[in-house]
């Protein structure tokens, strides 16, 4: 199997992955932790040991695409891999982007942001821009495999630096790992602060996906850095290829719960309509 081949792949069901027309790739490699899980809300959860890296043919061949398209369409780029761990700048992506009239969806913690911020406020005054940050604790997780800035602590200048704009954006909560963040009085004060934001939108990933390769990988990370926690693990899950915190009922009550008070939207439908002008049929009749 040839990783990363495709500069874009299609998305065939609207309904979910933020209303994307295409997962928009000019990088290869991959993010670190898709070497050890993934979760539904990945659209491409394949994985390698490279480094991200951007690739001259692909972002080429990706601006020669959008030439093609006679209609709107709208373009994500995902975290895997991070499309500022390949560049420093989207301004060449946007430039294109907006010559053609086409929307977007970013998902990135990636402090680089910032600087791309002028820019991004532009853009969103002709095009459809929608942001992602992936997020999943108030507190450091001990885990070399886990972004850094995906503590909310260190994103959170980058944060009040969006509030500051009119720009969409919103979070992210994933992954949750069982017996890592999956405590559910530490995810009521998480959701507490993210909503103490005010950002458009909250979505979480309540399960994890694996295959062997990842499970592997996953079990001897646990076994290095957390060694207490590997007997719990396993012998809860074993070898399943789908994870669900024995907590999840609670989890995603207190999450209803929090959200419906606020005016933050949390149904995928709702949270593509924030940013696609098109009025598209209500397919997705459940959160998750």
């Amino acid at each position: 199997m040839i990783l990363n081949a495709a500069s874009l792949i299609p998305n065939r069901n609207k309904t979910k992955f933020f209303g994307i027309d295409y997962y928009a790739n000019i990088c290869r490699g991959s993010n670190q932790i898709f070497n050890y899980l993934s979760t539904p809300q990945d659209f491409y959860p394949l994985a390698n040991k490279d480094s991200p890296v951007c690739s001259k043919d692909k972002e080429q061949n990706f601006y020669k695409q959008l030439e093609a398209f006679k209609e709107q369409k709208y373009f994500g780029f995902f975290q895997n891999p991070d499309i500022y761990s390949c560049k420093t700048s989207i301004k060449d992506i946007l430039t294109h982007l907006k010559e053609f009239n086409h929307g977007l969806y970013i998902e990135t913690n990636s402090l680089n942001l910032t600087e791309d911020l002028p820019l991004l406020e532009t853009f969103n005054e002709t095009n459809s821009l929608l942001i992602g940050l992936p997020v999943i604790s108030l507190e450091d997780l001990n885990l070399s495999f886990i972004n850094e800035n995906s503590n909310v602590k260190i994103l959170d200048s980058l944060i009040r630096l969006l509030n500051k704009t009119k720009i969409k954006y919103g979070f992210l909560i994933k992954p949750i790992i069982p017996y890592i963040n999956d405590d559910v009085a530490k995810f009521k004060k998480l959701l507490k602060k993210l909503i103490a934001y005010n950002p458009s939108f909250i979505y979480p990933s309540f399960s994890l996906n694996f295959d062997s390769k990842k499970l592997n990988n996953f079990y001897d990370a646990v076994d290095k850095e957390k060694p207490q926690l590997k007997p719990l693990l396993y012998d809860q899950y074993g070898y399943k290829r789908i994870w669900h915190s024995k907590n999840i009922d609670d989890l995603k009550k207190e999450f209803i719960f929090a959200l419906r008070k606020t005016k933050i939207k949390y149904r995928m439908r709702d949270i593509i309509n924030l940013y696609k002008n098109e009025n598209e049929p209500d397919k997705q009749l459940t959160l998750f």
